[in-house]
């Protein structure tokens, strides 16, 4: 399913460059990070009400604000939760829903991305050979790693590490929005019952998460089944074209 050129599993990462330029991208990656979680031990997280007269503020352009804030919320270590509440709240469950799954893909690619320039050649120089082992692991599988572990782990979480152990994009963008859909739909669902309290709006949160269960499931199974890569003839696996 990559989009990306197939690469050799033992190369040594990325070319070299010199040593401060990668200590200057992993160090802006780690300030970024720092900022978020000073943000969430200083802060409170904002109600929903709160969110809500925020967005109010903006009149017909709120709805674009608050998009543009999901998708960054969904890009650090900000919890998005509370951003997919207040978006079934104040757009309704399906408007809601919509925004939710196009914002945290969007979030979680930014996130990919920002991992993928500034901190993997930092990661390399640290643990060069540690990540080659990983990275032979995945070898044809991050669709399915990234689908099986989108509902587990924290949004951003999962969008570092993809980016650090260069899952190919596409296969992490299809299992992103495969995976965090139900979750979105049903966050999303929980807002629009607490405005306007409805068994349709219920159900959907029954039915989100039987589908997220359902689909951890199987794809988890299948990533059993499925066989080890053929080794080539250095004896490592042949990489994913």
């Amino acid at each position: 399913m990559s989009t990306e050129p197939g690469r050799d599993p033992v190369a040594p990462g990325p070319a070299p460059r010199p040593a401060w330029v990668s200590a200057l991208k992993g160090g802006v990656l780690l300030l970024l990070l720092a900022v978020a979680v000073w943000y969430l031990i200083g802060h409170e997280l904002p109600t929903v009400g709160e969110i809500r007269a925020f967005v109010e503020d903006f009149g017909m352009w709120g709805p674009f604000v608050f998009a543009g804030v999901f998708v960054l919320v969904a890009a650090s270590p900000v919890p998005v939760t509370i951003m997919a509440v207040s978006g079934g709240f104040l757009f309704g469950m399906a408007q809601g829903s919509v925004v939710g799954v196009v914002a945290t893909t969007a979030g979680a690619w930014l996130g990919y991305w920002l991992a993928r320039f500034l901190g993997r050649e930092a990661l390399y120089r640290l643990a060069g050979s540690r990540v080659a082992v990983v990275e032979r692991k995945l070898v044809g599988k991050g669709f399915l790693t990234v689908l099986v572990l989108r509902p587990v782990l924290p949004n951003w979480t999962l969008s570092y590490g993809a980016g650090l152990v260069r899952i190919p994009q596409r296969d992490y963008l299809a299992a992103t929005l495969l995976g965090g859909m139900p979750g979105q739909v049903s966050f999303a669902a929980v807002g629009a019952f607490t405005s306007r309290p409805s068994w349709p709006a219920l159900g959907a949160v029954a039915a989100s998460w039987a589908v997220v269960v359902v689909v951890g499931v199987l794809t988890w199974r299948r990533s059993r089944r499925d066989p080890q890569p053929a080794p080539g003839p250095d004896g490592a696996g042949t990489v994913d074209r």
